[in-house]
């Protein structure tokens, strides 16, 4: 902890003599009841993180002239039950963000530990987003909360040693393109993000070949030298204005490791009073060798006591091939600054 204070105190001097410089983040936390499918028992008690996973940040940029900016960022996520700094198997100070880079009319070059091709499209086309706790589709997408080892395939939701270059919007769409390098392996792919309108798409692709350093998820590619999964997906939204309706449809594979799962998810967003109502279900089918499916489904209400504060209920049900049914009941506060 010293080390953190003394790398926070450092970075607050440097940062002191940037043109814009400012700290953002969440704080959201709750208590939920969750019973796995094929559980014995139900755990119930404090939850941080329920429905965006809480964290700290440090952001800033400096006029270059011209329209350019150089830029950083630098954030922890946080486990605000007790105030430690969270990661995954290995525990980075700044697990969730920690790049620099230069932006302008060119689009914008940025090199670091930064969000994967995956991420984006699914956190922006689902009604739970980024929500870990309790959004079907990040369970089928990351860190196997269901036990569905397709998720492995995925392996975390930002990549080290990466370098990402993102186009300019042209007509409403932006294309960004990464590269990260381990020791022995690299991790490439690229997302499409179309905003215009009512209307949102998205497409993504990217080929996985080393795990991440504080990963959450499983490490498959240590183990298993030479692997390389695939993990793709298509999105869209539109918004009726009486409801926001998303669907997506993904996959992830590796032919070594005998995984192959395919993830479809259909939710929306319904305003209803100050809040709205967020409903969810995503069905995956996973082929380990045996045909296994996952079918979550999710059911909240998010009410805005101001812009930047809220509060949220949310109950979930899930079910597994041949196990019994797991559930989920949650309860939260949540405020971004």
């Amino acid at each position: 902890m010293k080390k953190v204070i003394s790398a926070v105190f450092a970075l607050t001097i440097a940062m002191s003599a940037m043109a814009d410089v400012s700290v953002f983040g969440t704080m959201d936390a709750g208590y939920s009841s969750t019973k796995a499918p094929n559980a014995a028992t139900t755990t119930t008690g404090y939850t941080s993180g329920g429905m965006t996973t809480s964290f700290i940040g440090f952001k800033g940029s400096e006029d270059l002239g011209n329209g350019s900016k150089a830029v950083f960022e630098l954030s922890s996520f946080l486990n605000d039950s007790n105030g430690a700094v969270q990661g995954g198997s290995t525990v980075n100070t700044f697990a969730r963000s920690a790049y620099a880079g230069l932006q302008g009319s060119f689009g914008e070059l940025t090199l670091g530990r930064q969000t994967n091709p995956t991420f984006l499209p699914v956190i922006l086309f689902n009604a739970y987003g980024d929500s870990g706790a309790y959004s079907p589709l990040w369970h089928a997408t990351y860190f196997g909360n269901t036990g569905n080892a397709q998720t492995q395939l995925y392996n975390d939701t930002a990549w080290d040693n990466s370098v990402k270059y993102t186009t300019p919007s042209i007509g409403g769409a932006t294309v960004s393109l990464q590269n990260s390098k381990g020791t022995s392996a690299q991790n490439f792919g690229g997302n499409v993000l179309y905003f215009k309108g009512d209307l949102g798409l998205t497409a993504f692709y990217q080929k996985t070949g080393y795990n991440s350093s504080g990963s959450f998820q499983t490490d498959i590619y240590t183990a298993n030298p030479g692997t390389q999964s695939t993990e793709r997906g298509l999105g869209a939204s539109y918004d009726l204005k009486v409801a926001k309706l998303f669907a997506t449809y993904t996959e992830g594979k590796d032919k070594a490791l005998n995984m192959d799962g395919k993830t479809t998810q259909v939710s929306a967003n319904v305003p209803m009073g100050p809040g709205s109502v967020l409903a969810e279900a995503a069905h995956t089918r996973y082929d380990g060798g045996a045909i296994t499916t996952y079918d979550e489904y999710a059911v909240g209400y998010d009410y805005n006591l101001s812009k930047k504060t809220d509060v949220y209920a949310t109950v979930g049900r899930t079910y597994v091939t041949a196990q019994t049914a797991g559930q989920t009941l949650g309860a939260g506060l949540r405020i971004r600054f």
